[in-house]
C-alpha cells in the first residue's frame, strides 16, 4: 500500500511522532515536543485541568499540539495517524470521558451521571477530532478503563507476557507497572513525576541532543556522557564530586536528562557528596550551565520512592517475596538509557532480579505498528480480554500509602535507614534496601527510539491561551508566575499551556490585588 502514516506516542511529558512510508515500511523522520501541552507537571494535574477548566479546552490544546507536529512531520500523501498512550491522555485526544478515570467509587460516579466508557481498540477519522481530514484515526485499545493503552504496548512489546516472575515498569512521569505470576497479572501506576524524564530538575531536559545522560567512572572522576544529534552517548565534561572541580571538554550539556539525574545521585551517593537527603557543600556543577541542586535531589528522591513503593506493592499484593523475581523489563526513554545497575542501587528495579532488559518506546513501537497495519486493532482487542489482571490503584492502597510516607522520609526528611528497614520487615520486605544478586543486562535497543529516521528534531508546543478584561494592569499576576507562563501584551493575557502548572498551582489568580484574574476565560484562539 503506498502512501505515508504517522504513528504518535502522547506520553505525560511530551509527544512522540514519526513519519511512515507505508510502501517500505520505513520511518522517515522523526519530531518530539519538548513538553505535553496540557498545563500541570503529571497526568493527574493534567486529568485535573481538563476536569476544571473543562474537557474541550484540554482538548484543544492537545489536539493544536498534535497538529503542529503533524505540520513538522511534513507528510505528503497522509493516510493514517495512530496514536498510543495512557487513557487520560488519550480520552482528551479523542473528546470522550475522562471522569471515569478520576473517580473511583462507584456512588461518585453515578453521582456524576458518568456510565461506563467503551475502551476498545478502533478506528474512527481523524477529522471528526480536530486532526487532519479524510485521514484515519487508529487508536489502540485499554486493558481496562484504568490500565491504559501504554500499559498494554508495555506488556506486549517487551517481552513480559511470554515470561513468569517478572516485572516491567515504563519508568516515565506515570510510572505504568506490571507483575506476572503464573497466568495473573498484577498492575499498578506510580505518579512519579517528571523528574525521570527531565523536567521539574533546575536544568532538566527529556532525552534529546544536549542532554547529559549518564556519568562513567574514570581515575580521573566522573566522566559526564552527553546524548549527540544521534541520541548516542559521547564524552562530556569530566566531573570530581568531592572536589567540585569539572573540566570543560568534549560535548558540553545543554541540561540533564533523567538518566543524567540518576547516575549523578548514585555518583554522588557513591562519592559522599550526598548526605543523608542533601547535598554536601551545596549544588553540583556540571558545566558552568548545568548543575544539580537540594531541590532537584528532592524531586528525584521522591520520583524513586514512588516507583520503588509501587514495586513493593505489587510484590506484597502478589503475594511472593522479593526474590522470586527474576526479571525485570525496562521501558521508556528512562529505561532504555539508564545503567540499570545504578537504577538497581537507588531502588527503582526489583534487587534480587537476575536478569534486566532494556526495551525501549514500547508506546511508540505499538503505535508503529498499527500505522503500518490498522488491521491489528482487532486481535488487540481479543487480548485484551484474554488478559487476567488485578490492578492496584495506589492512590487507596494503604500498603503503597504506608511504604511510599517512608520513602519520602529517608529521601526529603532525612529519616533514619534502619526505621525503614523495620517497616519493610513488617511488610515482608526483609533485604530489599541491601539484598543484591548477580544480575545480567540486555539492551534490546541503543535509542528508546529504535529507528529515528533521518533524526530527530524537537520543537516547542507552542500552544497559547489568551484572554483579556479590565483591570490596572498592575503585573503582580505575571511577575508571580513561577514558570513565567504568564505574559501580558497589548491588553491581552497569554498563558504559555505547556509550561502552566495549572490546577496545581494557581498563583496568578491567588495573587492578584483586585480579584479579576479569570481562568474561566481562557481559551485557544
Amino acid at each position: 500500500m503506498g502512501g505515508q502514516a504517522i504513528a504518535l506516542d502522547i506520553g505525560t511529558s511530551g509527544i512522540r511522532g514519526q513519519l511512515i512510508d507505508l510502501g517500505t515500511g520505513r520511518v522517515l523522520r522523526t519530531c518530539i515536543t519538548a513538553r505535553n501541552p496540557i498545563p500541570g507537571a503529571n497526568v493527574m494535574d493534567h486529568l485535573s485541568f481538563a476536569i476544571e477548566r473543562g474537557p474541550g479546552l484540554a482538548h484543544r490544546i492537545l489536539t493544536r499540539s498534535v497538529q503542529e507536529l503533524i505540520g513538522m512531520l511534513a507528510p505528503e500523501s497522509l493516510v493514517r495517524v495512530a496514536v498510543c498512550g495512557n487513557p487520560i491522555q488519550l480520552s482528551i485526544l479523542e473528546g470522550v470521558e475522562i471522569r471515569d478515570l478520576a473517580y473511583a467509587g462507584k456512588n461518585k460516579l453515578e453521582s456524576e451521571h458518568v456510565g461506563n466508557v467503551d475502551r476498545r481498540g478502533h478506528v474512527t477519522s481523524a477529522g471528526a477530532i480536530g486532526l487532519p481530514e479524510h485521514v484515519d484515526l487508529v487508536v489502540p485499545p485499554a486493558v481496562r478503563h484504568e490500565i491504559g493503552a501504554d500499559a498494554l504496548a508495555m506488556m506486549l512489546k517487551s517481552g513480559f507476557l511470554d515470561d513468569d516472575m517478572c516485572m516491567v515498569t515504563d519508568y516515565g512521569t506515570n510510572a505504568e507497572m506490571a507483575l506476572k505470576v503464573g497466568d495473573d497479572i498484577f498492575t499498578g501506576s506510580a505518579a512519579a513525576g517528571p523528574a525521570l524524564e527531565g523536567q521539574e530538575i533546575s536544568c532538566g531536559m527529556l532525552a534529546a541532543p544536549g542532554a547529559m545522560s549518564d556519568l562513567v567512572r574514570t581515575p580521573q572522576g566522573w566522566r559526564s556522557k552527553v546524548l549527540d544529534e544521534g541520541l548516542d552517548a559521547v564524552d562530556g565534561p569530566l566531573v570530581n564530586l568531592r572536589s567540585g572541580f569539572s573540566r570543560a571538554e568534549g560535548r558540553m550539556p545543554d541540561g540533564i536528562t533523567g538518566t543524567g539525574v540518576i547516575a549523578l545521585v548514585y555518583a554522588a551517593m557513591r562519592d559522599e557528596r550526598i548526605r543523608g537527603c542533601r547535598i554536601d557543600g551545596g549544588s553540583i556543577r556540571i558545566s558552568r550551565r548545568v548543575s544539580f541542586t537540594d531541590a532537584d535531589l528532592e524531586e528525584a528522591g521522591k520520583a524513586i520512592g514512588a516507583i520503588r513503593a509501587g514495586h513493593m506493592t505489587l510484590i506484597e499484593e502478589a503475594g511472593i517475596s522479593p526474590g522470586d523475581v527474576r526479571t525485570m523489563y525496562m521501558a521508556g526513554a528512562s529505561g532504555t538509557y539508564v545503567d540499570p545497575f545504578k537504577a538497581r542501587d537507588l531502588g527503582m528495579v526489583v534487587p534480587m532480579c537476575t536478569r534486566m532488559v532494556q526495551v525501549g518506546n514500547t508506546s511508540l513501537e505499538l503505535a508503529k505498528d498499527l500505522a503500518r497495519d490498522p488491521d491489528a486493532v482487532g486481535p488487540l482487542n481479543e487480548l485484551r480480554e484474554r488478559l487476567v489482571t488485578r490492578h492496584t490503584m495506589f492512590a487507596s492502597s494503604e500498603t503503597f500509602r504506608d511504604l511510599y510516607v517512608y520513602e519520602i522520609g529517608l529521601w526529603t526528611g532525612g529519616m533514619p535507614v534502619e526505621r525503614y528497614r523495620r517497616v519493610l520487615s513488617e511488610h515482608g520486605l526483609d533485604g530489599y534496601l541491601d539484598d543484591r544478586a548477580d544480575a545480567s543486562v540486555d539492551r534490546v535497543c541503543e535509542r528508546d527510539i529504535r529507528d529515528a529516521g533521518s533524526g530527530v528534531e524537537i520543537i516547542d508546543p507552542g500552544v497559547r491561551m489568551t484572554a483579556s478584561w479590565e483591570c490596572s494592569g498592575c503585573m503582580t499576576c505575571v511577575r508571580g508566575c513561577p514558570e513565567r507562563a504568564l505574559a501580558f501584551e497589548g491588553g491581552t493575557f497569554s498563558i504559555d499551556a505547556s509550561r502552566c502548572l495549572g490546577t496545581a498551582c494557581e498563583r496568578c489568580s491567588e495573587n492578584c490585588p483586585e480579584h479579576r484574574f479569570d481562568h474561566s476565560l481562557f481559551d485557544v484562539r
